[in-house]
């Protein structure tokens, strides 16, 4: 696939080489941290987050380059979103695709959202005592973890959500 890689060695001007990357690429994938990500960012992310967050033009709100997260963008608590991180600039992204389920903090993004994977099973078995009719109806986990996941168009492991309302 010709993607290169671009090593950030520590010390000054170990950002030079990332940085000239990001001006000659045409979208970047943001899969940094995960959704379990607690501040504060240690270096050398909190530099790169900042090269990142440099890509968004402040007139017109849009990035020079696209960026693509995955789960939530990094930095960004999974709960608040971009406020739970004040240590470096928020970062984001044209597009969010979510896994399993989107996150509370991804309430704050506004470019397209995408949910990716069927990893929550619509029907398991529940309690023992009940017949199999009333578990294999019941939408168990979606229930117990209070989640409200779209249908998938036929047999797509992605489905693109609707835009959140600007707050």
């Amino acid at each position: 696939m010709q993607i290169p890689f671009v090593d950030v060695p520590t010390g000054p001007g170990a950002l030079d080489p990332f940085k000239d990357a990001l001006g000659k690429t045409d979208v970047v994938l943001d899969a940094i941290f995960g959704f379990s990500f607690k501040p504060p960012v240690r270096p050398p992310f909190d530099g790169i987050l900042s090269l990142l967050a440099e890509l968004r033009d402040a007139s017109s709100k849009i990035n020079k380059t696209p960026i693509v997260s995955v789960d939530i963008p990094s930095g960004w608590d999974v709960e608040t979103g971009p406020e739970g991180n004040d240590t470096v600039p928020s970062i984001w992204p044209n597009v969010l695709v979510s896994l399993t389920a989107p996150k509370l903090g991804a309430a704050k993004f506004e470019g397209r959202h995408f949910l990716g994977g069927r990893f929550v099973p619509r029907y398991v078995l529940g309690p023992p005592g009940r017949s199999i009719a009333e578990n294999c109806t019941r939408r168990v986990l979606e229930e117990k973890y209070n989640l409200n996941l779209p249908e998938y168009p036929g047999s797509s492991g992605i489905v693109e959500l609707p835009r959140a309302p600007r707050m």
